[in-house]
């Protein structure tokens, strides 16, 4: 019973004691040791020392300030010994020779009072779980956005980011972009977002986004896929290098740790036909990286046309190898990633309503809306939205009944987080099948890139591959054949020669 008696009277001195900060009541035999004047009791009669008369400071000398420091006089010091309130020290000005120091300058520390002390121990006493101030986890979200040329990419990055600061790079139009420039310097078409603080989840993220050639640019498909495939499996093994290649850690740990690899890649399609290209290339993609495939240029659809072609679209990828048929050739696969329902139905969409159908534009129009400004912390009352003018009216692409940019946006970027934390999961277990074939392969990451292109290039060299091949290696065997024919008929006729039997032929 000692315990709980000392507890509670270290409680109610707590709640009697006051002071400025804590609002209670000090108890008088330790009011002395807080600054709040207290009636104390009275002093036998003594004589009452001198009082200090003020000294006038001589003035500093040229290149000193005169800085007042309070010095407090003794109680039993005498007239002759009295100090002045306020006394002249001499600190260099700023126009003397600074004093060079590796250290910053001290913070000068609070000293709590003991009524504080005394209050942050009650609270200690009896608090219910330990009170830590939030330290922020650093997540690494990293975007790239493919497709044929002409789609929009770049515009739909720029719609994207538009209400986000960027720390780095702006988007360039990739359409303008060839191939060997894009390896020589891939980050020139990449968009750092600046770090985006959320306390309420204890994260702080980084977001870029990296733009790509489209693959109409270059007529050599094969090299496209292979500097594509290197391109994500080069960014996948530096951050092997960075985490020495660490893998002993579950998904909840090392979520959004990969600084480099790709999470996801969004994958534009041309609108009214999904061509063979796109499957092949998708398929190759979807073997390394979690492809989220959109329709562009959705405007120039109607509803039923739009309805019609996304059913397209979802039995094309659920069966790749159907619409791009081979006899000799491994069946093309596509790893679907697909969002929770709970997470469309949020979003006021239904699963039948993938692929998004997205609208972009380059031209903008101001919207005047002081209440919306506020609401969103804006200095200026305007705010700019996207939109495409046609003579027939007008298409803004943050409308939700004229495009999907909005909700794709709120999936990548915005509150619908179970839907980034999954393509974090599936990033991280990825990496965790690169490192195993990186280690398999003596980390030669040439042979990584050639086995991952290696089942979907032969269906782009060119379209009767595996007739072609035949044929090559038909007419190679007959030139063997003829080859090791007419050798043997030299070596006979060198024979009859020596022999001098060729009078007879």
């Amino acid at each position: 019973m000692a315990p709980q008696k000392k507890n509670k009277s270290l409680f109610a001195s707590f709640l009697k004691s006051k002071d400025p900060v804590v609002g209670s009541q000090l108890t008088k035999d330790k009011a002395a040791s807080v600054a709040t004047p207290v009636a104390l009791p009275a002093k036998p009669a003594t004589a009452e020392p001198a009082k200090a008369t003020p000294v006038k400071a001589s003035p500093p000398a040229p290149g000193v300030v005169s800085s007042p420091v309070r010095v407090s006089a003794s109680s039993g010091s005498s007239a002759a010994s009295a100090t002045p309130a306020y006394k002249p020290v001499s600190v260099p000005s700023p126009s003397a020779a600074p004093v060079k120091s590796g250290r910053a300058a001290a913070v000068p520390v609070e000293t709590p009072s003991l009524a504080r002390l005394r209050a942050d121990d009650a609270r200690a006493a009896w608090q219910a779980r330990p009170s830590i101030p939030v330290r922020l986890l650093d997540n690494y979200i990293n975007f790239m956005v493919m497709g044929e040329s002409g789609l929009g990419k770049t515009t739909f990055i720029n719609n994207l980011v538009s209400s986000y600061r960027t720390t780095r790079g702006q988007p360039h139009d990739g359409s303008t972009t060839s191939l060997s420039a894009f390896q020589a310097d891939p980050d020139s078409l990449k968009t750092v977002l600046e770090p985006m603080e959320v306390s309420e989840a204890g994260r702080r993220l980084h977001v870029s986004v990296q733009d790509m050639p489209g693959w109409g640019d270059d007529i050599n498909l094969v090299r496209y896929l292979r500097v594509v495939v290197d391109f994500i499996l080069q960014a996948r093994m530096k951050d092997y290098e960075m985490l020495a290649g660490s893998r002993g850690l579950n998904e909840a740990a090392m979520c959004g740790q990969l600084q480099h690899s790709i999470t996801a890649c969004v994958y534009f399609l041309s609108p009214h036909r999904v061509k063979k290209v796109d499957l092949i290339i998708m398929s190759a993609l979807s073997q390394l990286v979690t492809v989220i495939p959109v329709i562009a240029k959705a405007d120039t659809m109607t509803d039923k046309e739009l309805s019609a072609f996304r059913s397209e679209v979802r039995a094309m990828l659920s069966c790749p190898s159907k619409y791009a048929p081979s006899k000799t050739l491994a069946p093309l696969d596509f790893n679907t990633f697909g969002f929770a329902p709970q997470v469309l139905t949020d979003l006021g969409i239904t699963p039948d309503a993938m692929p998004l159908a997205l609208i972009t534009s380059n031209e903008h129009e101001s919207l005047r809306d002081s209440a919306l400004a506020a609401e969103l912390g804006l200095d200026q009352p305007e705010v700019q939205q996207p939109v495409r003018n046609y003579r027939w009216g007008a298409a803004y692409a943050l409308n939700r009944e004229h495009s999907d940019l909005l909700t794709l946006k709120r999936l990548l970027l915005g509150d619908k987080v179970d839907s980034l934390y999954a393509m974090l999961d599936e990033s991280y277990n990825r990496y965790l099948n690169f490192c195993q074939q990186y280690e398999a392969n003596g980390k030669q990451l040439p042979l990584i890139v050639q086995n991952a292109a290696a089942m979907c290039t032969p269906y782009l060299e060119y379209d009767d591959y595996s007739n072609a091949k035949t044929a090559l290696d038909s007419a190679q065997q007959a030139m063997s054949t003829l080859m090791a024919e007419n050798k043997a008929l030299m070596e006979r006729i060198n024979v009859l020669e020596r022999s001098g039997n060729m009078s007879r032929y």
